[in-house]
C-alpha cells in the first residue's frame, strides 16, 4: 500500500501546527498510522542544519550556501522519514515542504 503525504503551508501564526494536530487526531482516530514531520528538520541531522539555518551567524550566510544546506535537510529527511513512511502505507503530514523551498530559492536570488 502506498501513504499519502500531505503539506501544510503558510507563515508562522497561520495555524499549520493546529491542522497538522487536529487532522493527525481524526485520521489516528480511524486507526491509520501518521507520521508528523517539518521541514527544515525531521531528522537529527536535519534538525542540526535547521539550527544552523535558524542561528543569527557571526558571518552572513551565501544565499547558494542556505539553499544548498536546506537541500541537504531535505535529502536526510526524504531518505530517513518520509519514504520509509510512505513505504509502510503511512500518512506524513508535513509542516512545510516545496512551496517553503520556493520561497527561499526566492529571497535568495540575488536581484540587482
Amino acid at each position: 500500500m502506498t501513504g499519502l503525504f500531505i503539506t501544510l503551508e503558510g507563515p508562522e501564526g497561520a495555524g499549520k501546527s493546529t491542522n497538522r494536530d487536529y487532522l493527525a487526531e481524526r485520521l489516528r482516530a480511524d486507526g491509520i498510522e501518521v507520521v508528523l514531520t517539518r521541514e527544515p528538520g525531521g531528522t537529527p541531522l536535519a534538525e542540526r542544519i535547521r539550527d544552523v539555518l535558524l542561528a543569527p551567524g557571526d558571518e552572513p550566510m551565501n544565499p547558494d550556501t542556505e539553499l544548498l544546506l536546506v537541500f541537504a535537510a531535505r535529502a536526510q529527511h526524504l531518505a530517513e522519514v518520509i519514504r520509509p513512511a510512505l513505504a509502510r502505507g503511512a500518512v506524513v503530514i508535513c509542516d512545510r515542504f516545496t512551496n517553503n523551498l520556493f520561497f527561499k530559492a526566492c529571497r535568495c536570488k540575488q536581484v540587482g
